[in-house]
């Protein structure tokens, strides 16, 4: 690579916000054989004062819903309208535990790009969504 040049996909530079969606290779405790990417909600985006590099909050997303007992205390997304706007391609459970989430550089160490898109992004929680992740996130505390 010559010198000067960045090293990284442009998309590094334009970080994520609050309540967007992205494709990510999600740290697993048994990782398989092959990570693939996977939906995460951001949390917090960070910024480094010495490099400026920027680093992700992520809760992870699964398809296994468990809506009997999980709502109210996850973020759940599954009706079908909801799903294209936000950019899911099936209904989705954010898992907003504590312990669920994740501390990532936004690099394509750990987020990458689905078919057909030039950044990580993929959506944006709209309002309602956002109402509904801050009420789980008040009942997760009140369980404390």
């Amino acid at each position: 690579m010559a010198s000067g040049t960045f090293p990284h996909p442009k998309w590094v530079l334009s970080p994520p916000s609050m309540y967007d969606i992205v494709a990510c290779y999600y740290p697993e405790t048994k990782p398989k054989a092959e990570l693939k990417l996977r939906p995460c909600l951001v949390r917090t985006v960070l910024q480094s004062k010495s490099s400026g590099l920027h680093a992700v909050e992520v809760y992870f997303g699964t398809k296994n819903l468990k809506t009997q007992s999980r709502k109210g205390s996850d973020l759940i997304i599954q009706n079908t309208s909801d799903l294209d706007e936000i950019g899911l391609a099936m209904a989705t459970r954010f898992d907003l535990a504590d312990t669920s989430f994740a501390r990532l550089p936004w690099n394509p160490s750990y987020f990458g790009c689905w078919t057909g898109y030039d950044t990580p992004i993929i959506g944006f929680l709209p309002e309602s969504y956002q109402k509904e992740y801050a009420y789980c996130r008040m009942n997760r505390l009140g369980r404390k």
